[in-house]
Order: C-alpha cells, then structure tokens, then sequence
C-alpha cells in the first residue's frame, strides 16, 4: 500500500505515479501512469484512470457472477464444493485477465503446467472454464469461447483390483472402527460422502434409504444379516451418538480430512505389520464392490447409481483381472 492509500502508487521522478500490471500495462499502451506532484491531484486523476485500469468486464468480475449464479443451482453439493475449489485456482491465473486477453496458447499453458502437478485436478479446471465461458458467450460478456478446443490430458485410468486377500489384510491391521466402515462400503458399494453423511433416520425397517449426493438418485439398500450386524457395531461402538451413523468422538460427522487420517493409520500398519505390498485407496473399495457385483450378474450401473451405462463400462473395464490360460507342450520330455 502506497503512502497515498492506493495500491501499486508509488512516488517516483518528482510525481505520484501508478505501476500496471502486465495486463493493464497492455491495455493503456504504458507501465507508468503520472498522476500528480501532490495527493489530491493524484486520487483525483487515478479516479478517472480507474475504469481503464479495471473494466468491468474482467474475469475476476465473470468469476464472480458464475460463483454467485450458476454454482448455487448445481444439484450436488460435492460438484459445488469442487466447483469452488477449483475456482481458487482459475483465479490465481486469470483474475486479473480480460477475456479478450485469453487465447487457446494461454489456456494449454496453464493445463500442461497445472498437470505436473495433478493431470486429473487440470482437466476438472479446464472443464470449468470452458462453462465459464460459455456463461460469458450467453451473458453478452465475450463472444469466443479460447478454452472449447483445448483437449484434455490423457490420465492413464486407474486399474487397482483389491484382492480378498489384500482386503483381509487390511481389515485385520487397521482400526476396529474403519474395519467396520471398510466393510460396509464394500457391501454396499457407496461413496464416501454418501456413507460419512448417512444419518439415522434413513435407516428404516426395509432397509437403508438414500438419495444419493451425486445424482439425487433415491434408492433403497434392503438389509442383508452382515449389514445388520455392521450397522450394530458402529452405533454402539460410536462414543457419543450423534445423527449420523459414523461419527467422531464428539457426535459430529466426520469430515474427508480426517477420515482420511484415519484410513492412512491403519493402511501404513496393513503395510508394516501385514505385510500389504501395496497401497490402496477407500475408493478402490467401490471399484472393488463394482467388479465383484458384476461376476456375481448383479446390475452394477443400478449399485453404483450411475446415470448412464456407459460411465459403468468404463468404471469396470479398467478394474477386471483378467484370467490368461496357459497352454500345454505337445512334448513335455524336457519337463
């Protein structure tokens, strides 16, 4: 801050004088901006620089009005929390960017450079901007779209089968409690969101009601005798009981981060003490309840509460173990 209260003002060969930005600097044509030889004079004239130093059509402001009207009426409340987040990172770059600053070079260098860091994490940002952008098209704000021909990074899928084996292993190592929550995401194939946030009253006399927090899909999980049993443990298990099955020491539902914790503890133990060669992820668990559902004919795309089949297909073709036969010599003498 300035000695005048303006930011980026600053005294210089005898005058107030503003320093812009790359972006600014390439609007108005200079670096510097004279202002006045004393402090009235200066405000006075950074007042009319204003409007050309910050539009109002600027990105930061094209940010705000998705995250204050499209976001909101987003049905999912994973999809907004991840849309917000994602926003963070938008503006760390672009903020400061008119939309006619922004060509499809600009956007493919912050995807490749966003994907040293995380491939997945840069395509969900380069997916929102081109929605973004798109606002900008309807609203009248911009008429191009600089992020619609970039193509997305190609992750390699993710294949990791949980074995029985491995499972028993981690059950074993880990905790009482996430023993107990590791098995009931395994029978029932839930995300972790919609089993950190079940509550009480959803478990009925049928069964499990839910309504799941991606789709909205609503669906029933009818009791099984394992699944009684788990439901048993946890509630009286749990230290205080809060209005969620699986809670934390104090009543309250456990929050990504801290479950996480929890999950790690008993994973680093699986692997220490179990021998467990490598690592797997709570989510594998889900891949792991889709590919064994689908040996056992069950309609996984209905357990996963998938919207479309296709988005199942690809789930399941990258987690099946395929079984190879061996041939047999003709001539086994040198056996």
């Amino acid at each position: 801050m300035s000695k005048i209260g303006i930011p980026r003002v600053y005294w210089k060969d005898g005058a107030w004088r503003y320093k812009c930005n790359a972006r600014q600097a390439k609007l108005v044509g200079k670096t510097w901006i004279k202002l006045g030889t004393d402090e009235e004079t200066a405000r006075s004239a950074f007042k009319e620089w204003e409007h050309r130093l910050f539009p109002k059509a600027g990105m930061a402001r094209l940010f705000d009005r998705y995250e204050a009207e499209v976001i909101p009426l987003k049905p999912s409340e994973r999809t907004r929390d991840s849309n917000k987040a994602e926003l963070k990172r938008l503006r760390m770059v672009f903020a400061e960017c008119e939309p006619e600053d922004i060509n499809v070079h600009h956007v493919y260098a912050y995807l490749d450079k966003r994907g040293k860091q995380s491939p997945t994490q840069a395509n969900h940002e380069l997916a929102l901007l081109k929605h973004i952008f798109k606002y900008a098209q309807r609203w009248g704000v911009y008429e191009l779209n600089p992020a619609e021909p970039v193509e997305k990074l190609k992750v390699p899928p993710r294949d990791r089968y949980v074995t029985d084996a491995e499972f028993a292993t981690f059950l074993k190592y880990t905790t009482p409690w996430v023993r107990h929550y590791a098995m009931f995401k395994y029978i029932t194939g839930l995300r972790q969101r919609d089993i950190l946030n079940l509550r009480l009253d959803q478990l009925q006399a049928d069964g499990i009601v839910m309504r799941a927090s991606k789709t909205r899909k609503q669906f029933v999980i009818p009791w099984t005798e394992q699944l009684r049993r788990i439901v048993q443990w946890v509630k009286a298990n749990n230290k205080r009981q809060g209005a969620t099955l699986f809670c934390d020491r104090y009543g309250k539902p456990y929050s990504k981060d801290s479950f996480h914790t929890r999950w790690q503890w008993g994973m680093r133990k699986a692997i220490k003490e179990g021998g467990l060669r490598e690592r797997f992820t709570e989510h594998d668990l889900r891949a792991k309840h889709a590919t064994d559902a689908e040996r056992q004919g069950i309609d996984v795309t209905t357990n996963l509460q998938h919207s479309d089949q296709r988005t199942t297909e690809i789930y399941l073709r990258q987690k099946q173990v395929l079984s190879v036969t061996a041939l047999e010599l003709e001539n086994d003498d040198f056996l």
